[in-house]
């Protein structure tokens, strides 16, 4: 695999710093926001002192985002995935940085801002790698820890849409920030295990 294409495996492993990294500069410059009683898009709304740090940011991200997509798809091809697969992976991973980048773009309450719903493409990704790289050499682990991500992130976000009655607004942000934990992180994790497994020879 040329190492041009390795290199878009770079914006994986940057995906949840920018995240997590855009979420905690807003909300230092943001008096009295909460982590656990508000949700993270409101650090761009109008209400927000310095909205652009959060709305530049998320564009960012989205754009991360699709470039690891690109990533994703080369490495995994790379490895032996069937590409169908491994296409399939980052269509829905493109989808979800294309919505993140309207979140950024259209600041809550602008209906733009929730993508049109195609983010929610990314609830399918974990399962998609998992079985793509399930009997790649080396990759066991990281496909073992893509479908239980998979099975957590469906189980928080339904948890979000009203399962259970168990979010309320004065805990909404709290399971917001649970639930980005299997949106994120993991996108990170997957570009450097596969940076590591290029490396190696087959």
């Amino acid at each position: 695999m040329p190492p041009s294409k390795r290199a878009l495996l770079w914006a994986a492993v940057a995906v949840p710093f920018l995240y997590y990294g855009t979420l905690l500069v807003s909300a230092a410059l943001y008096p009295g926001y909460s982590h656990v009683t508000q949700y993270a898009s409101e650090l761009g709304s109008s209400q927000s002192p310095y909205p652009a740090v959060f709305n530049v940011g998320t564009i960012l991200n989205g754009v991360a985002i699709i470039v690891a997509g690109l990533g994703v798809f080369h490495s995994a091809v790379a490895v032996g995935a069937r590409r169908i697969l491994a296409l399939v992976a980052a269509a829905c991973l493109v989808l979800f940085g294309g919505s993140i980048i309207l979140a950024g773009l259209f600041p809550m309450p602008d209906p733009r801002h929730g993508g049109f719903g195609v983010g929610m493409a990314i609830h399918i990704v974990p399962f998609v790698l998992a079985v793509a790289l399930w009997k790649r050499p080396g990759l066991r682990a990281l496909a073992s820890f893509l479908l239980v991500n998979g099975i957590v992130m469906l189980g928080l976000f339904a948890i979000m849409m009203g399962v259970g009655s168990l979010v309320t607004r004065s805990n909404v942000g709290l399971f917001q920030r649970a639930y980005s934990l299997t949106v994120f992180p993991w996108v990170g994790i997957t570009g450097y295990a596969l940076l590591r497994r290029l490396r190696k020879p087959r």
